[in-house]
C-alpha cells in the first residue's frame, strides 16, 4: 500500500494549485537519541482541507521510494489523514541492527501531503490542477554519550583562512549545518567578508567543508572576528564568534 500512494500521486508534483504545504512538521530537524528508543515527530493540518499523509525514511537518496531502502527505524502510523487544523503524533521506533556509537548517523525523513479530490468542483465541470507535496528533514541518530556537546563544539570549530577560501575542520561527532557564515571587525561593525552562496551547508563529523568568500570592503582579514550561525537541535540558530588567525 505505502508503495502504491507514493507511485499513485507522483504525476501530481507537475501541477499545483498552491505554492506551499498545509501538513507541517515540528521543527527543521529530528534528532533520535539512542536511550530514548523513540522519537515522536509532531504533525499539524494548518489547512481548511482533509490530507493524506505518506511518511517514509531514507539514507540519503531523495529519489528513493518508499520500500526500497532498509533502514534500522520504523514510522508508526506510515500513512494516516489529518483533518483541518488538528495534529498527528508520529512515533519513529528503533527495530535494531548496528549504527557507529561514536558519531551521528544521518538519514532523511519524508512527507508526502496528498490532496483530497475535489470532487464539486470537477462535477461543476471545472478543470482541477492538484499537487502533493513533499517535505524533506534530516533524521540524526545520537548515540549515548557522546562528547563534548553540540554547544561546546559550535564554540570550538577549526576554521582557516587563505585568499577567499574559509576552511572548516569538523573534529566533532555530530553533523553541523551553518545558515551565516560573515566576518567583522565586531559584532556591530560593518561586514567585511561573507558567505553567499552555500554550495553545501552541513559538514560531517570528521569532515572538512571549503566556503567561498565574498570581500565588502577591501581590507585584510586576518586578525578580525568570524561571527558564524549554526543550526541547532530546536531548528533556532546558535551564533558564535571566532577571531581568525593565520593559515593553517
Amino acid at each position: 500500500m505505502v508503495k502504491a500512494l507514493f507511485l499513485s500521486v507522483i504525476i501530481a508534483f507537475i501541477f499545483s494549485y498552491k505554492a506551499y504545504s498545509e501538513v507541517v512538521i515540528n521543527g527543521t530537524r529530528i534528532v533520535f537519541h539512542a536511550q530514548d528508543k523513540e522519537a515522536v515527530v509532531q504533525l499539524k493540518n494548518t489547512g481548511k482541507n482533509p490530507y493524506l499523509v505518506q511518511m517514509w525514511l531514507d539514507k540519503g537518496d531523495p529519489n528513493a521510494r518508499p520500500g526500497e531502502v532498509t533502514v534500522p527505524f520504523v514510522v508508526n502510523p506510515p500513512v494516516v489523514r489529518i483533518d483541518p487544523e488538528k495534529g498527528q503524533a508520529i512515533r519513529l521506533m528503533m527495530t535494531g541492527g548496528q549504527l557507529p556509537q561514536d558519531r551521528e548517523t544521518l538519514f532523511w525523513f519524508n512527507l508526502l501531503e496528498v490532496p483530497p479530490k475535489a470532487t464539486a468542483m470537477i462535477q461543476s465541470g471545472n478543470n482541477v490542477l492538484q499537487m502533493a507535496f513533499r517535505t524533506r528533514v534530516k533524521l540524526l541518530y545520537r548515540p549515548d554519550k557522546l562528547h563534548p556537546s553540540p554547544v561546546e563544539v559550535y564554540k570550538a570549530l577549526r576554521f582557516s583562512l587563505s585568499g577567499d577560501k574559509l576552511t572548516l575542520t569538523n573534529d566533532s561527532p555530530y553533523f553541523i549545518t551553518f545558515s551565516k557564515l560573515e566576518i567583522r571587525k565586531s559584532k556591530n561593525s560593518a561586514i567585511l567578508a561573507r558567505v553567499e552562496h552555500f554550495d553545501q551547508r552541513m559538514v560531517a563529523p570528521e569532515g572538512k567543508i571549503e566556503f567561498i568568500l565574498k570581500s565588502v570592503a577591501d581590507h585584510p582579514l586576518h586578525g578580525e572576528t568570524l561571527f558564524y550561525s549554526v543550526i541547532n537541535d530546536y531548528g533556532g540558530e546558535s551564533i558564535n564568534e571566532q577571531v581568525l588567525g593565520n593559515n593553517i
